[in-house]
């Protein structure tokens, strides 16, 4: 199964590239510059431009490093990815109803609205798992529910095609991944109206190894970082310094009045980032810079996107989304580097940011930046937490949260509802630290990280932390519990854990010498209380990826060699299916 894990620091500079795309009839696509972009970028004016300006760099590109599943190989300019389809019907089939109940859980995610990609998904009544031979082939394992009698179904079978991860909405299945030997990240969209016979829709592509994607109202914005090798472009042969984007039998290049350049530039490589409906596969549009932009954060209304930390500095652009569309509105910088895309949020008009700087002699700082609509600074706090970095991150409204850690784990409140004058409010010192912070219920917070000895700093296990911020300003923590001294996809993933306060479920899996478990708590009055320990995948020879999700008052431990059904009245375990 496709190992999905966030980067902390992603150490490559990307570009990202912008392309304004409409779809007719036939996928036709037609570019057009945005006239009334206001940013301190300027656009190419013609092909020549944008080669003369990578030729000058002469950069070596390194763009893998870092991408989701390090998914691109090389860098070869095969236009035409070609995917071999079967079905799997070794399965039974039933006619049980495809009416999919309201009570189920969904992928973890940072901000409400905005669905992220993920290796298991449902919708309420099918359950669609990711998995792969680690040959040439990928599947799709669809599981019907039935109810807690689990049943298997026909597979999506997918040859020379990597799939990292994928999204399910208004039925509709997309896989996003890269095709071997090519550097086209694509997502294949499936209609799964009826899941036993799914039938593909369209085919979606751009140039670059897959890097991030977001899924908006039915509509599919993907990010994706694709390098430019100096030392064999062409003049006269545009392939080989500039993306293509296209849908179906169509690919394009991107107009040249469409490609924003920075002066500086680490990498020669582009980030390409596009609009699609995943209705019918059309590509809506998207928006470009060369040098240097690679992580990214998304609201409802805008993805911001972010470098590499170089130079003392992280460089940021702010693109207005809608309906597919995308826009370039505002570029800027800013001091330090992010962690990941929870250093970031957007709230009333304004973007925060928690960032760590480095100094000469390798002593580190912490800060708190607020912008403008412009990438404009308004706000900030700056020398938080000396010698020590930043190693979580949760904004909650007027209020911001953040960890940093050298031998204790200082928790800051942050007072951020005036975007001029933010102010610390609060700081919680106790031994280990958290990777991620989870809201649970009205004024808790979860901490998922790891414990450590107070007076070394050493790592000692994994921890659970319950924190009341019912009082910003003295934050305490109510609970914690030791997990164990391994690993968890949960210290690095945020999608890996499921915290359900209404559900009272804080799941996520976890692996040690026999193998992978998935671990059910709940919150109970005296603490963290240990429901369930599930096997997943095996014997301890390899370590597999899972997920947990619950539909009505059932919960369903998965992985792509078995689902686990869980009462969760009892904790009992009701069944199990083996996944072919």
């Amino acid at each position: 199964m496709s190992n999905t894990k966030n980067s902390a620091i992603k150490n490559i500079t990307a570009a990202l590239l912008c392309v304004a795309l409409a779809i007719g009839a036939g996928c036709m696509i037609k570019i057009h510059r945005d006239k009334k972009t206001a940013v301190n970028l300027k656009s190419a004016e013609t092909y020549d431009e944008v080669y003369n300006k990578i030729n000058s760099l002469k950069l070596k590109t390194n763009i893998l490093y870092g991408l989701k599943d390090g998914m691109a190989k090389g860098s070869s300019r095969n236009e035409k990815a070609e995917y071999i389809e079967d079905s799997n019907t070794s399965a039974a089939t039933n006619g049980a109803s495809k009416t999919a109940k309201a009570d189920y859980s969904k992928t973890t995610t940072q901000v409400e609205g905005v669905d992220e990609a993920d290796i298991v998904k449902t919708d309420g009544k099918y359950i669609y798992i990711l998995s792969s031979d680690y040959t040439f082939y990928t599947y799709v394992k669809i599981v019907d529910s039935n109810g807690g009698a689990p049943k298997q179904l026909n597979d999506i079978k997918l040859e020379n095609f990597n799939t990292s991860e994928m999204f399910l909405s208004d039925n509709r299945l997309v896989l996003l991944g890269c095709a071997a030997n090519s550097d086209k990240t694509a997502a294949v969209i499936y209609d799964v109206t009826d899941p036993e016979k799914p039938k593909k829709v369209n085919e979606c592509r751009q140039s670059g190894g897959y890097a991030d994607s977001r899924l908006i109202n039915g509509k599919l914005y993907i990010v994706s970082s694709y390098g430019v090798n100096t030392e064999n472009i062409k003049k006269d042969d545009i392939s080989t310094y500039v993306p293509y984007v296209g849908c179906g039998e169509k690919t394009e290049k991107i107009a040249a009045d469409c490609i924003y350049m920075y002066d500086k530039c680490m990498e020669s490589s582009y980030t390409v980032v596009c609009g699609y409906d995943i209705k019918d596969g059309a590509n809506i549009s998207a928006k470009t810079v060369f040098g240097g932009l690679s992580r990214i954060y998304a609201s409802t209304d805008n993805i911001i996107a972010t470098s590499a930390y170089y130079d003392e500095k992280t460089q940021i652009a702010r693109f207005e989304i809608s309906d597919g569309k995308v826009e370039l509105k505002a570029t800027g910088e800013i001091k330090g580097y992010l962690l990941n895309q929870f250093s970031i949020d957007e709230y009333k008009g304004h973007f925060r940011f928690v960032l760590t700087e480095t100094s000469a002699n390798g002593g580190t700082q912490n800060s708190l930046v607020i912008l403008d609509g412009n990438l404009k600074e308004t706000g900030k706090i700056e020398n938080i937490a000396k010698n020590e970095r930043v190693y979580s991150v949760r904004f909650m409204g007027d209020v911001a949260y953040f960890v940093t850690f050298r031998q204790v784990d200082p928790l800051f409140s942050v007072d951020v509802s005036d975007p001029t004058s933010p102010k610390i409010i609060g700081s919680l010192k106790i031994p280990g630290f958290s990777d991620y912070l989870f809201p649970y219920g009205e004024g808790k917070l979860l901490g998922v990280g790891r414990s450590a000895d107070e007076s070394t700093g050493r790592v000692t296990g994994m921890k659970l932390s319950l924190f009341d911020i019912s009082n910003p300003a003295n934050v305490t923590e109510s609970f914690k519990t030791e997990v164990g001294n391994t690993y968890s996809e949960a210290l690095t993933n945020h999608k890996a854990t499921l915290a359900d306060a209404d559900k009272n479920l804080i799941a996520f899996p976890y692996n040690d010498e026999k193998g992978t478990k998935y671990l059910i708590y709940s919150l109970e009055s005296t603490g963290f209380a240990l429901k369930a320990e599930i096997p997943l995948g095996g014997d301890g020879s390899t370590w597999g990826t899972c997920r947990g999700l619950y539909i009505g008052k059932l919960f369903y431990a998965v992985s792509d060699k078995e689902i686990a059904v869980i009462d969760m009245q009892n904790f009992q375990k009701i069944t199990e299916l083996k996944i072919k």
